[in-house]
């Protein structure tokens, strides 16, 4: 009787797992039930490889069997995400700033320009997982900017007639190998997702850094108290004294601390060649006197260490402190920072927006993220915010011409979240208030929207999101920002062409599609 049990069940499972789509159908789900099956001894290893020879048979026949992967790939996954946006930014110049000659496209005073754009965004992905512990990434995108993947309707219908092609490029945003080999550690090679734990003050988040990373990563786990108690005294049904032992138990509590360190080696600028023929080139744009470009790579190294912790109720805290800094100069943002002038008027060749925005001299960053999260019945909340000042601040001044201006090394960012999107009718709101100070942050890394890729501003903006299904989502942001120091410019190349830029405003809604 039980072989003949045992025959039925392996007719129903062989039965079972054939008729279910090859295309839905994993192998590691087949090899689990399998497994099941032998384990309950209701088959034998015998039968459990035939039906396994089997599913390989019948998969090699379907559409989904002809994709053929090579021996080392144990897994692979297809991710990606398409984006519409609508968008309005405009940006304001001072009252007094020196006007140029009067004509077309000449700021005046408390001038606005303002720009309406219909946008989108494809980002296609593939994560994928080799034997013994080595993974690998790629990601292709729109847009060749390092701080958007942005393709804007109809911008370029002048090049070849309307609805031309020539600025919808896909371009490689993500390619990089790593390996997993070592106990908690993460070794990463090439054009990675970020692997620091950062804000949008300090880095934009379409940013994917070339260079090297090391993570590691550890889990402790802590229980204080709880147990069982006794208490000797009672009573017994008839009012009387009993001898009953009364017990009662508690909770312990439970404490995850979640250790960090991060380290990266990021190729900032590659200078090429570094040894070039002849003579080295020469530069005036610092100090009017000519002085030789350098000529070596630039990298920015940081160094992150950190701890998340959670506790009970849902209740967690993560702070996460981190240097950046600068070695080489490479040959690209090698010109000494000065970041705009009040003392020039806007555009033209030799006004505001002429002096050099890009420079990473001087920078010596302490940035320090930090997050607090709870539940609110189950509506989760969080506090989030950042602190960065730069070491060298006074020197990066001076650099700039405002030797008396080195206190502007500061910013920050505070903040409050509520909801989160992770299933259909979820939502999330995001308040946050932003302060960055002229000479505190590398004006190339800061976020592209809030506020225009600019430092020494300072504003509000909202975020607020709904799922409209698991894999579509409505996004509309908010932001209103204006100039820090009113004596100095506003650091940084966005998409509005002033600087200073005395008050910024930006407003855009995006239906995001994730698959």
């Amino acid at each position: 009787m039980f072989n003949f049990n045992r025959r039925i069940s392996f007719i129903v499972a062989l039965a079972s797992l054939s008729i279910l789509p090859m295309s839905i159908l994993r192998a590691q789900d087949a090899g689990a039930l399998l497994d099941l099956l032998v384990k309950k001894q209701l088959i034998t290893d015998q039968e459990a490889e035939e039906v396994r020879a089997e599913l390989t048979k019948e998969v090699s026949t379907t559409s989904a069997g002809k994709w053929k992967l090579s021996n080392p790939i144990t897994e692979i996954e297809l991710y990606g995400d398409a984006r519409l946006r609508y968008e309005y930014r405009a940006g304001r110049t001072d009252d007094l700033q020196p006007l140029g000659a009067p004509g077309a496209g000449v700021a005046g005073h408390r001038d606005w320009q303002e720009r309406e754009r219909e946008r989108y965004r494809l980002r296609l992905g593939l994560r994928i997982t080799l034997a013994d512990d080595w993974f690998a990434g790629v990601r292709l995108e729109t847009s060749t900017s390092p701080r958007s993947t942005n393709v804007t309707f109809g911008d370029d219908s002048g090049v070849n007639g309307p609805f031309s092609k020539d600025s919808d490029r896909i371009s490689v945003g993500q390619a990089y190998l790593g390996y997993k080999g070592f106990h908690d550690i993460t070794l990463t090679a090439g054009r990675m997702p970020q692997p620091l734990i950062t804000t949008l003050m300090t880095w934009d988040g379409d940013i994917n850094p070339e260079g090297l990373a090391e993570q590691w990563k550890h889990t402790f786990n802590f229980e204080f108290g709880g147990g069982t108690t006794e208490s000797a005294a009672g009573y017994s049904k008839e009012g009387g004294k009993g001898g009953a032992i009364a017990q009662s138990s508690s909770e312990p509590f439970k404490l995850k601390i979640d250790v960090f360190a991060n380290f990266a080696q990021f190729v900032y600028d590659d200078s090429n060649p570094e040894n070039p023929l002849g003579a080295r080139s020469t530069t005036s744009a610092n100090t009017g006197n000519p002085q030789l470009v350098p000529n070596t790579d630039a990298f920015m190294l940081a160094w992150q260490v950190g701890a998340r912790f959670t506790f009970p109720k849902n209740i967690y805290a993560q702070i996460a402190p981190t240097l950046y800094n600068y070695t080489g100069n490479g040959d690209t943002f090698n010109v000494h920072y000065v970041g705009g002038s009040e003392t020039l008027p806007n555009g033209g060749t030799s006004g505001s927006l002429a002096t050099n925005q890009t420079g990473i001299n001087s920078l010596l960053v302490f940035d320090m993220p930090w997050e607090i999260g709870w539940k609110l019945g189950e509506l989760p909340m969080r506090i989030f915010g950042d602190f960065a000042v730069n070491f060298e601040g006074d020197d990066r001044a001076l650099a700039a011409g405002h030797p008396g201006k080195g206190d502007q090394r500061y910013a920050y960012q505070i903040g409050v979240g509520v909801g989160q999107l992770k299933a259909k009718r979820d939502w999330q709101i995001n308040v946050f208030w932003q302060h960055t100070e002229q000479y505190s942050l590398d004006p190339n890394l800061v976020d592209s929207d809030l506020f225009d890729s600019r430092v020494n501003m300072e504003g509000v903006a909202v975020q607020a999101g709904y799922m409209l299904s698991d894999a579509v989502t409505f996004n509309i942001t908010y932001g209103y920002g204006w100039r820090s120091d009113s004596s100095l410019g506003t650091g940084g190349t966005g998409d509005i062409g002033i600087n200073p830029l005395d008050e910024y405003q930006i407003f855009q809604a995006d239906l995001n599609v994730k698959f």
